[in-house]
């Protein structure tokens, strides 16, 4: 029996504990817009262009264009040398038609280029906000969304170190959406938690979130073999309204196949939850085949499926029908740390934003950092 997965899915890196809470940098870099020839910039007042040949150009309010050139970029009929830096005078600066707060900064990518968004850590926390979680909730789960979207953050800048900047704008690490997506009561969050953080031993927590946990949240030793004292997994009877509590997928058995296609897996016969962890979740799965059995980590098994179909892993069945596998199971997401319809359901029940936070991060303490 086969016990591997080799299939290609990005593990989850964290820089767990790589900062500590008295030495809190007021910027972030966020690369939102990677690997490109050229994308378009430009403010309703005026900008300022730098480079690192000291070239200063100013202009004047409107639409450029920034492609890459042999020198590094040009703007207009000006050739930059990479790093670059375009700067608004009014605060907002454009990149594809979509506004940002603070500058923009270019890096080469290879012989591409790369777009970062450097800003505040609390106006990056207002363009999270809202693609991360529901607005219209009530204000104590989007308070507790804030702290540990804007601790989530401070733990983990050195995820794109390699690449040059802090953090993506995609779901690998937090989705950030700019000034566009920002909305009044999602700030209102951010400002009335404002420098607010959980840390653990003097030190940010690794404050991990998804969507429903289903009715109990997990260890992420099981996941992805690291752990947290904070992080042990807690019963939750607030989430039973949320809409994927219970879910069911049909989805067909040779796309499982070639999904697994580097774990050589023939014809699906059947799978089996093999194990469960103490929230009911599946360790793994055992899939029988044409050409015998793998066991494989049943959370990379809905990673490289698609996570979209298989909502968790946890499993009320799985049945085989010639082609066909049948997929039931409750909640939205990996189960570790914050269960977002948890939140939302104490928040409607009068729990204040430290309570919520008390109750799925245990044993972690609330502080405030002094941005320098």
């Amino acid at each position: 029996m086969k016990k591997i997965f080799t299939c290609a899915v990005l593990a989850l890196l964290l820089c767990a504990n790589a900062y500590s809470i008295d030495k809190v940098q007021k910027n972030v870099a966020v690369g939102i817009i990677l690997d490109v020839s050229s994308f378009t910039t430009g403010s309703s007042k005026d900008f300022i262009v730098s480079d690192s040949s000291k070239k200063q150009l100013k202009f004047t309010k409107g639409i450029a264009t920034v492609a890459c050139s042999s020198k590094g970029v040009r703007i207009d009929t000006y050739d930059l040398v990479l790093p670059a830096t375009i700067k608004p005078s009014n605060g907002v600066i454009f990149a594809n038609s979509k506004p940002y707060a603070g500058y923009l900064k270019l890096i080469k990518s290879d012989q591409k280029i790369s777009i970062i968004n450097v800003l505040t850590v609390e106006d990056y926390v207002k363009g999270v906000l809202p693609k991360e979680i529901i607005s219209t909730w009530a204000i104590e789960a989007l308070k507790a969304q804030a702290v540990i979207s804007r601790t989530y953050a401070l733990n983990n800048l050195c995820r794109h170190k390699r690449q040059g900047f802090n953090m993506c704008a995609t779901t690998h690490c937090q989705v950030y959406g700019g000034l566009q997506d920002e909305v009044h009561a999602t700030n209102q969050a951010v400002q009335e938690t404002q420098g607010e953080v959980l840390t653990y031993d003097g030190k940010f927590a690794q404050t991990l979130f998804h969507a429903n946990c289903g009715g109990r949240t997990d260890n992420p030793k099981y996941l992805w073999k690291w752990e947290a004292p904070y992080l042990k997994g807690v019963k939750c009877g607030y989430c039973c309204k949320a809409p994927h509590i219970k879910w069911e997928q049909e989805i067909d058995a040779n796309l499982i196949s070639k999904k697994l296609a580097n774990n050589d897996i023939g014809k699906i016969k059947k799978i089996k939850v093999k194990g469960k962890t103490s929230s009911g979740a599946a360790k793994e799965l055992k899939i029988i085949h044409s050409k015998g059995k793998t066991i494989v980590n049943a959370y990379k098994f809905r990673l490289a499926v698609d996570a979209q179909k298989i909502k968790s892993h946890v499993f009320d069945s799985i049945k085989t029908n010639g082609d066909k596998i049948y997929f039931k199971g409750k909640g939205w997401g990996h189960k570790v740390g914050l269960c977002q319809w948890g939140a939302k359901g104490m928040a409607e029940k009068g729990k204040t934003y430290k309570k919520i936070l008390e109750y799925f991060y245990p044993g972690t303490k609330m502080e405030t950092v002094i941005y320098k």
